[in-house]
């Protein structure tokens, strides 16, 4: 796992490591910006090329820029540097004062291999303006390649919003991830993220860990020859509704393939005639319903509850009086884990969240950010711009587990944090939240614990819907159901990185 902080945070280490480690800052620089020339160094090899131009602002990430130059012009290459400002930090100046290479004043006409962005660092905020707005849009029309010093200039590092910003092949970010190169458009304007360790340590828990493959591998460990169904669990799946028969079939497909032992599909009884044998490996149940949608019924549920190690509700189940009854009486007297998906969580949404309090089981939410919206109280803007704070301050107010759904997902317990970041356009399709609704129930019946189900449910499903927009499918043409034949080679990717 790799650490992944805020702005503040790395502010805060940085000063750390200058004030109290008595680090100079200096030295600090001299490893930032050899950091940044080594990976420059890498690019022009690859590309057979030789010159390079450091676009530099007048903070210290501008002293990056000015230092990777210089060091690229000892190594051999054609190094200059356009300086946006005469306003420099006082380490941006003395590594201006150490550049004896070729300096513009605008931005030149000579076309260069490689432009180094280094005009903003991680503290900006808003819209680059005047000659920096100019500087950025001459870095994307250049044609170069771009490398850029610790953050493209102009993205937010703590929600990756940019009014506008350098795009950029490749970004070295100093010392460890920030939240903003993995939310919003940091996924598309970083381009390859290399993070390098120059000594700055952290002075504080950081924010929160990225799940890589190598963490997921324990979770699918080699099975022992004597067992049997009973010894893998049982997912049972709740859903449906007259105008969503679909959803939860996509649900029990998914937890079939994801490795529990039983997986029971229960739908209104409206519907169950027309499903029969449309998927023969699972328990097929009828509940009782009324109107097309689930209807509340006590002795059912509990009979539901009895041997049941997880529950998946709410898939394609409609908003109801019923449907919030039912998670009512599942909250307060099962004691397994009960993943709370779509219309669930809409009920939740419409009726109150309060019942969440009267739990006895375990709970995983499984908010996309407009349901987080509902669920919480707050604009869809606010979830945009703050969501991994806020789902943190939801999971420990209710004491549950969230998974905030993007393409690079957020889990939390409230305490700590992992961001996924195996997320693919081609999952930018109806079904995809049924499907991982049933991987994570198919991993939690198997006992794996609330916050490794999501994780790892989630890195499942970007896993397997990359593997099944591969030629001769493609990003567009990937169903659901495309999803669900390929998490077998998904979950083999985990068997054989162990």
């Amino acid at each position: 796992m790799k650490a992944v902080v805020t702005c503040a945070q790395m502010r805060a280490a940085d000063k750390y490591t200058i004030e109290t480690l008595g680090t100079p800052s200096q030295e600090l620089m001299e490893r930032a910006g050899k950091a940044i020339a080594d990976e420059v160094a890498t690019l022009l090899r690859e590309t057979e090329g030789n010159t390079v131009l450091a676009v530099c602002g007048g903070g210290n990430n501008g002293g990056d820029g000015w230092c990777a130059a210089r060091l690229l012009r000892a190594a051999g290459y054609r190094a200059a540097v356009f300086t946006l400002t005469d306003k420099l930090s006082a380490d941006c100046a003395a590594q201006r004062e150490k550049f004896e290479g070729t300096v513009y004043d605008r931005f030149s006409d000579e076309k260069f291999d490689v432009v180094i962005d280094a005009i903003f660092g991680t503290g900006f905020r808003g819209a680059p303006e005047g000659r920096f707005a100019d500087a950025i849009a001459r870095i994307n029309e250049s044609g170069a390649k771009v490398v850029s010093a610790d953050i493209p200039s102009g993205l937010n590092g703590d929600n990756g919003f940019a009014a506008s910003c350098v795009h950029a092949d490749v970004t070295v970010t100093i010392g460890a991830l920030k939240t903003g190169l993995l939310l919003g458009n940091g996924a598309d304007v970083c381009g390859k993220i290399v993070t390098k360790d120059i000594g700055i340590q952290l002075n504080q828990p950081s924010f929160a860990m990225l799940c890589e493959e190598k963490d997921l591998k324990k979770l699918f460990p080699p099975r022992r020859k004597n067992t049997n169904k009973g010894s893998f669990g049982k997912a049972v799946i709740l859903g449906g509704s007259r105008a969503y028969s679909g959803a939860p079939f996509l649900t029990a497909a998914a937890a079939l393939k994801a490795g529990c032992g039983y997986t029971q599909l229960v739908i209104p009884e409206e519907i169950f005639a027309g499903a029969v044998g449309k998927l023969p490996e699972a328990i097929l149940t009828a509940a009782p319903c009324e109107g097309g949608f689930l209807a509340f019924d006590e002795n059912f549920l509990r009979g539901l509850m009895k041997g049941a190690n997880s529950f998946a509700v709410g898939m394609g189940c409609g908003v109801s009086g019923g449907l919030y009854e039912s998670l009512r009486l599942l909250l307060s007297e099962y004691t397994g884990t009960l993943v709370l998906d779509a219309d669930a969580l809409n009920a939740l949404s419409e009726y109150g969240t309060d019942i969440l309090r009267e739990k006895r089981c375990r709970v995983i939410v499984t908010p996309h950010p407009k349901e987080f919206a509902r669920l919480c109280g707050k604009s869809l803007d606010e979830v945009l711009a703050n969501g991994p704070v806020l789902a943190k301050a939801f999971a420990a107010e209710y004491g549950v587990t969230v998974l905030l759904k993007g393409h690079a997902s957020f889990v939390t317990n409230g305490k700590g944090g992992m961001f996924v970041e195996e997320g693919t356009p081609a999952l930018a399709k109806g079904g995809s939240g049924d499907v991982l609704a049933g991987i994570i129930a198919s991993l939690a019946a198997r006992g794996v614990n609330t916050a490794d189900s999501a994780s790892c449910g989630t890195f499942l499903l970007g896993r397997a819907g990359k593997y099944a927009s591969e030629y001769p499918s493609n990003e567009y043409s990937v169903s659901a159901t495309d999803v669900i034949a390929a998490l077998p080679r998904a979950v083999s990717s985990l068997c054989a990185a162990r």
